[in-house]
């Protein structure tokens, strides 16, 4: 029996990383920051999820097969943590990402104390390289036997996956507390090259030889699509996806930003032309769900992150450019994304330096832009309306 810790129980972690490692010979422990979370995860023995297609909406449920933990359950952790063949998967926020590295650190310096075997880490983290990011964060955490064991023993892996999982509605919730609600995406993708310790043998768990080709992929298409909807979307008064993709004009502007950032990715990664055909359909197919049809104001919250040099918007627009195209669509959603209002502290943020210094001010410092790159000019230049 091998045991899978999912670091965060929210959409992500409990309705979608779960269904895929709920298999015979495995068995989830969920890690969350909430009490009442874990305790009610651990007294209910189960949760229903919806998985919402095109054609109607299906409910399954997860019986058994897990129990949860709270992140200060230290004695706890460290058993799970002294098990073989441990596979963990994060399922976190971005901007909580470094506290996550906080708390793992004593359990991966406690593996290296024990001369534990290999360990290997997902990361459901939806951000440009997650997987880079949190080795920095344990790197600077760890040290001497510690920080040997990191880099000798213990994989990192990015995945890819277009699990889509908005909050579940009233009538679920009341029905289940614990209810999710998700596009029913049925796979997700690892890195082969990058584990360290025995592969997962599982019928949705993919094994992928370049999964940083396939996260930033996805990163790229698909929130970049919901970025867009969201930033020129909310201009014209619309509040969920689907009524953005019914607007005529939005919905070319969309096709044609998905054309440019294809230009670049198959550039940079060489996905062929007839590949990156059908993969634009895939994703006007996932926006044209009407049964998960997605809130805007979420999709596009912490402006501060996602208008940033190397995520979803600047980063498929650069590759654009330099594979000497002109990323005209991506720069409108760009420029609207500094218009953007939202109470979270990133949007708070770029919001209040537009407001102080200027957008072409704010460009530079929030999307590490200067007047020398073509796509600054772009951005400053272009229409929201």
């Amino acid at each position: 029996m091998r045991t899978l810790v999912i670091w965060g129980a929210g959409r992500i972690g409990r309705g979608f990383v779960a269904g895929l490692f709920h298999e015979p010979g495995w068995r989830i422990v969920f890690v969350d920051i909430d009490r009442a979370l874990v305790d009610r995860l651990n007294s209910q023995g189960g949760y229903t999820v919806f998985k919402a297609r095109k054609e109607g909406i299906e409910k399954a449920r997860l019986e058994g097969g897990f129990s949860a933990l709270h992140t200060s359950d230290a004695d706890a952790l460290r058993r799970v943590f002294s098990e073989e063949g441990l596979m963990l998967d994060i399922a976190v926020h971005e901007p909580k990402l470094a506290e996550v590295a906080d708390m793992l650190a004593p359990l991966f310096a406690a593996r290296a104390q024990a001369a534990a075997g290999p360990i290997d880490v997902m990361m459901n983290v939806n951000m440009a390289g997650p997987d880079a990011a949190f080795t920095r964060l344990m790197e600077a955490r760890l040290t001497g036997e510690a920080l040997d064991y990191f880099q000798r023993r213990v994989g990192v892996t990015g995945i890819a996956a277009m699990c889509i999982s908005p909050v579940a509605t009233e009538a679920m919730l009341a029905a289940d507390p614990l209810a999710i609600l998700n596009n029913a995406w049925p796979e997700q993708a690892i890195g082969a090259p990058q584990l360290k310790g025995e592969p997962p043998a599982l019928p949705h768990v993919r094994l992928s030889a370049d999964v940083h080709a396939e996260e930033t992929r996805k990163l790229y298409t698909l929130n970049m699509a919901h970025a867009l909807c969201c930033y020129l979307g909310v201009k014209k008064g619309y509040a969920t996806v689907i009524q953005a993709v019914n607007d005529p004009a939005l919905r070319a502007l969309i096709g044609q930003a998905l054309e440019e950032a294809s230009l670049g990715l198959s550039r940079a990664f060489g996905f062929p032309a007839e590949e990156m055909t059908a993969w634009r359909a895939a994703i006007m197919g996932l926006l044209d769900n009407p049964t998960i049809d997605d809130n805007l104001p979420r999709l596009g919250a912490d402006t501060r992150r996602k208008l940033s040099r190397a995520d979803r918007l600047c980063g498929p627009a650069l590759l654009c450019v330099g594979a000497g195209g002109q990323p005209a669509a991506i720069a409108r959603a760009i420029r609207a994304g500094f218009d953007f209002e939202h109470d979270d502290p990133g949007t708070a943020y770029v919001r209040g330096l537009v407001a102080s210094q200027g957008l072409p001010e704010a460009v530079r410092a929030v999307c590490g832009l200067t007047p020398e790159d073509g796509l600054y000019h772009l951005i400053l230049n272009a229409e929201t309306e």
